[in-house]
């Protein structure tokens, strides 16, 4: 366990050794999550939209993986035009 002081600024200086232990580097950016016994600091390592790709891959079929989002997105209005026109 190490202690480190928030300044006037609300900046807190990591101790080198954890930045070292954890490769984090200036520039870097890190995860802050709220707990219930305080706060937990993760190194984010890659950007938001790499660390939640293919989270919605479970709701696509293997088939339309490799296939352009705009081609899905046409397909998709295709098909709920086609939906209404039956409910009309």
């Amino acid at each position: 366990m190490q202690v480190a002081t928030v300044s006037s600024k609300r900046q807190i200086t990591l101790p080198s050794d954890m930045l070292t232990v954890f490769r984090i580097k200036p520039g870097s950016r890190v995860i802050l999550e709220s707990q219930k016994k305080g706060l937990l600091v993760s190194p984010l390592k890659k950007s938001i939209v790499e660390e939640v790709a293919g989270s919605l891959s479970q709701y696509i079929p293997s088939a339309k993986r490799n296939v352009p989002f705009t081609k899905i997105m046409e397909e998709t209005k295709k098909a709920a035009a086609k939906k209404l026109a039956r409910t009309l």
